[in-house]
């Protein structure tokens, strides 16, 4: 049984159309007593959106489509009663019997084409044949809302064409890219496989894809995931990527469907983000030590610093300190050198935690957090936090797991393979 979801609110409202709208009619007969509508919905992940809701009487309804989408719909009786049917630019036709959906009989624009297409499906066509079939359609609405199942082609396709050429196929200006079940996909496949995972790469192609004249809502829809998308990447650098959509949409004021409180917190997290990117000089700060008195982290000297940010108390930072000092032990006579600054304001956990765990690195801890310190210039929401920097205090690497990528780093950066 499908799920449906009536949707009351949604991120942004879509716009309607000066154009005429179509009529959708018809009857169904052996009706249940209790039907009272029939519901025009979309595909929305794995539930139905509802669109739009048709009263029946006596078996019979008939209602204006005043929404500027077009595509392929579900009619929706009940849970085990629904079918698919065009909305093109024409009035539509369904009439049916309720115990034999699936041979309801469909007019109106379009639908000539969608039966061909599914007759198409049930022969397992090959690629080639699909999209012989979907570029020759007549009916333009249709024929847009299937086109981006494909992806474009030419006698040199690789993904360096194809990172310019991927939405060819999708029209970017129309409301119903945002009921097509391909557009989620595509956008995933866009993020996840063609523009691959170089931030400045990436920050280049969407910056000519946003330049592109587009329905208002498909932008927001599109910036809202790529946000989402890079906030929450686990590659490394490709912060970088959100920090850009945030100073290009979020902190310009384009991303209206958010609260001011949201926004805030984008911004923060943006702007401090902004001050570590890998290729930036590591923000210099003061701090204090247990016996060398005030240091600055410029003061340090090593090929290579980490910089580690925790908390004794931490869970998190009582399973990486261990293994970050396995690994200090190891490359200390190699010229990595570890400052290791902690979060709190009560010491004595800490100066335990140091002895029990022999932590001969430099220790570093702020006495007095009214005046300048780390956390004016470090985005730490969570702890531990790690920077990888060169001897010029350059940041070269973050956030890398030490028992696997940081070693595999460190062995190629001292190699001189990691510029």
């Amino acid at each position: 049984m499908k799920k449906i979801l009536l949707l009351s609110f949604a991120l942004f409202s879509l716009g309607v159309s000066a154009q005429e709208n179509p009529v959708i009619s018809g009857c169904f007969t052996n009706l249940p007593d209790t039907t009272s509508s029939i519901k025009i919905a979309y595909l929305r992940g794995k539930v139905l959106s509802v669109k739009e809701d048709l009263t029946i009487k006596n078996g019979c309804f008939s209602g204006e489509w005043s929404h500027p989408e077009r595509g392929i719909f579900i009619a929706y009786i009940d849970g085990g009663h629904t079918f698919d049917f065009v909305i093109s630019d024409g009035d539509v036709e369904l009439n049916g019997d309720y115990n034999d959906l699936q041979n309801t009989v469909r007019k109106g624009p379009g639908h000539e084409d969608f039966e061909g297409f599914k007759s198409l499906l049930g022969t397992g066509p090959k690629e080639d044949q699909i999209r012989e079939y979907l570029l020759g359609m007549e009916d333009e609405s249709l024929k847009e809302f299937l086109l981006p199942q494909l992806l474009p082609l030419n006698p040199d396709t690789n993904v360096y064409w194809l990172r310019s050429h991927f939405w060819d196929y999708t029209n970017l200006e129309s409301a119903s890219t945002l009921i097509n079940p391909f557009f989620e996909k595509n956008i995933d496949l866009y993020f996840d496989q063609v523009l691959g995972h170089d931030p400045d790469t990436i920050i280049s192609y969407l910056n000519i894809l946003f330049a592109q004249p587009m329905n208002e809502d498909v932008r927001k829809t599109m910036v809202n995931m790529a946000t989402y998308k890079y906030e929450t990447s686990k590659y490394m650098g490709e912060d970088k990527v959100f920090v850009w959509l945030a100073q290009k949409f979020y902190n310009s004021g384009f991303a209206d469907w958010m609260s001011k409180e949201d926004l805030g917190k984008i911004k923060e997290k943006s702007e401090g983000l902004a001050t570590e990117l890998i290729g930036n000089p590591a923000p210099d700060f003061a701090f204090d030590t247990q016996n060398d008195g005030r240091r600055k982290l410029s003061d340090v000297e090593a090929k290579v610093t980490i910089l580690y940010f925790w908390d004794s108390e931490c869970g998190h930072c009582r399973k990486e300190t261990p293994r970050l000092k396995v690994l200090y032990d190891e490359y200390k006579d190699k010229g990595v050198e570890v400052v290791a600054i902690t979060l709190e304001n009560e010491f004595t956990s800490w100066k335990k935690y140091i002895e029990e765990h022999d932590l001969d690195w430099v220790n570093g801890f702020e006495s007095n957090f009214e005046r300048p310190n780390f956390l004016w210039y470090y985005y730490i929401p969570s702890t531990p936090k790690k920077l990888i920097l060169d001897a010029d205090k350059k940041i070269i690497a973050k956030n890398l797991d030490v028992e696997t990528t940081m070693r595999t780093f460190l062995d190629d950066y001292l190699a001189g393979k990691v510029n």
